[in-house]
């Protein structure tokens, strides 16, 4: 259960969906003055070399980050990501959402990062030390060693009460679907104007017992908010031997035009990464709906 490292994926197709989300609400939470709170469930080590063992195996972020190095962004969301990536990129580094979410709070923000793994939270604790030296935010994070949705849980609602919640498990075990539907219920029960930011993996019918837990999943978790929508990008042909083929992110109360700026901002994704790569959006629920 505690085998999955996400080093072996860093930078890849699936980080960009996800942390392009992620700092869209951030970025929208950022617009007022006031505090925010965020939590993230599965905060893995923080930061990944791409020059270690784990991430030059199969070379993901090849056919992910490096296909942006280049890119002038005309999106205002895909030129913030570009201003907290590249100078890491240039490094040698991918960002790991603890990163991310550090670098675009501020002083007045709280974070709370938990991870479970043996291994990635002392990764963690190093690696968001280092961070911390070079930002203001340090004080207000806060990481915990212990079951990502047990905490989630555990410390809400927070104080002040405006804020989101990013939700990346590894998904080794068909279970964790349900999991996640029943952390995120015991959540919004505590703490119904959270924001969610759910990632799961495109499977193929290969995986069909996966496939149908996701749908299930998604189908859930959709009307536990006021609004939801669905963002999928994928990067190879669905076919039942495929595997991954691509990853989706489901947006709980959504802040205003996310959805627009996550679209604008992977247009350009999809062009720079080719022709086989595709975006779709798609709204699950209306307000009163």
């Amino acid at each position: 259960m505690l085998s999955y490292r996400h080093a072996f994926h860093a930078g890849n197709h699936a980080d960009i969906l996800k942390h392009l989300t992620w700092l869209g609400v951030i970025s929208h939470l950022k617009q007022k003055t006031k505090p925010f709170v965020v939590f993230d469930t599965h905060a893995g080590a923080g930061e990944y070399p791409l020059s270690s063992e784990q991430a030059l195996m199969n070379r993901e972020f090849d056919s992910g980050i490096a296909r942006l190095e280049n890119l002038t962004p005309a999106s205002a969301l895909l030129n913030d990501y570009q201003t907290i990536v590249n100078p890491l990129w240039q490094a040698g580094i991918y960002p790991g959402s603890p990163v991310i979410t550090t670098m675009a709070m501020r002083g007045q923000d709280t974070a709370h990062m938990m991870e479970l793994h043996p291994t990635e939270f002392p990764a963690l604790q190093k690696n968001m030390s280092e961070q911390n030296k070079q930002t203001p935010t340090s004080a207000n994070v806060h990481l915990h060693y212990r079951d990502g949705f047990e905490a989630l849980i555990a410390l809400t609602p927070p104080t002040p009460n405006r804020g989101a919640v990013l939700i990346d498990p590894p998904y080794e075990q068909k279970s964790e679907y349900e999991k996640v539907t029943q952390s995120v219920d015991a959540m919004f029960r505590r703490w119904h104007n959270a924001q969610v930011v759910l990632w799961y993996p495109l499977l193929s019918d290969r995986a069909k017992d996966k496939v149908l837990a996701c749908q299930t999943m998604i189908n859930s978790v959709s009307k536990l908010g006021k609004t939801c929508f669905s963002a999928e990008l994928t990067v190879a042909p669905n076919t039942y031997d495929a595997g991954m083929y691509g990853s989706g992110v489901c947006v709980v109360n959504p802040s205003w035009q996310l959805d627009e700026h996550l679209t604008q901002a992977m247009k350009e994704v999809c062009k720079a990464m080719g022709e086989s790569t595709h975006f779709s959006l798609n709204w699950l629920k209306h307000e009163n709906s």
